[in-house]
């Protein structure tokens, strides 16, 4: 399975905002720290600190599997 279709399937079970909400920020960090060991070009980094990761860098972890 996929990343995509295992966050498509958790997000249709969500019934509350804050839960969406922490569940996207999960996302983003999950998406950091694959790309970081796995793309570390499509990582943005600003003062030495990771600040995100690019849009083909998220495409990557989506694609990737779980």
């Amino acid at each position: 399975m996929k990343q995509i279709d295992k966050i498509k399937k958790d997000i249709a079970e969500i019934m509350e905002p804050f839960e969406l909400a922490g569940y996207l920020d999960g996302i983003a960090t999950a998406a950091a720290i694959y790309c970081k060991k796995e793309y570390p070009d499509e990582v943005i980094f600003k003062d030495g600190k990771l600040k995100g990761i690019t849009v083909c860098g998220m495409s990557c972890y989506l694609e990737s599997e779980v």
